[in-house]
């Protein structure tokens, strides 16, 4: 029974360092997230005043 006591012990350790680091991480993911999202739409409206000409079968 003690060494499972123990066993548990060190997994809530674990698992209690591991939602630190999970926290300590939110920030810094949300705030690549949103910059890869303002990149993304800059991009698509960088694409909006180019123009293509060609044949109208190339399309696609």
């Amino acid at each position: 029974m003690t060494a499972l006591k123990s066993v548990l012990t060190s997994w809530e350790d674990r698992l209690r360092s591991v939602r630190d680091e999970c926290e300590h991480l939110e920030g810094a993911l949300l705030t690549v997230a949103k910059e890869m999202g303002e990149a993304e739409a800059a991009v698509e409206k960088s694409f909006k005043g180019i123009r293509v000409t060609g044949k109208a079968d190339d399309k696609r």
